[in-house]
């Protein structure tokens, strides 16, 4: 009893695998005050494929965007504009290794997403099984959105 009971001690104080947890590095840039916008949603596994034009991988501006901000204080907000119809949502999130659930203004559960972030390129992956959410940082967002203008002026 005392073995089964000192090997189950060591396992939770074990430390989470590297590619199990987000780092310092990854937290900091999943709760930048600018937040994330987002680029593609995709729930191709659910039985009923859907990918709306506006998160096709390519930004829409004119018509539609969405943006995903979450505080240190474990508190996030969502917004998402299509064709100037808005739909906000608010409330919290729990953070557990790489796990990330929400729960809305209603405390309703959604989640928990498996989240990956891409320091170098600004970019986070929210996954489940029946869903993949594609976002970049804003900032960066924002820095493309006005590269791409200038270009388009010359």
């Amino acid at each position: 009893m005392r073995v089964l009971l000192a090997a189950a001690l060591l396992a939770f104080s074990l430390p989470i695998s590297a590619d199990d947890t987000l780092g310092p590095e990854k937290v900091a840039l999943l709760q930048d005050s600018s937040g994330w916008e987002y680029l593609s949603m995709d729930n191709s596994q659910n039985g009923f494929p859907t990918q709306h034009t506006c998160f096709d991988g390519s930004p829409h501006p004119d018509e539609c965007g969405g943006r995903l901000t979450l505080t240190r204080q474990n508190r996030f907000v969502q917004q998402v504009s299509i064709r100037h119809q808005t739909v906000a949502r608010h409330g919290r999130y729990e953070l557990t290794g790489n796990q990330l659930a929400f729960y809305d203004e209603f405390g309703t559960r959604d989640g928990p997403y498996t989240v990956d972030i891409d320091p170098e390129k600004k970019l986070m992956s929210m996954d489940m099984p029946q869903v993949k959410v594609r976002l970049v940082l804003y900032k960066e967002y924002r820095k493309q959105l006005d590269e791409a203008q200038k270009r388009k002026k010359q």
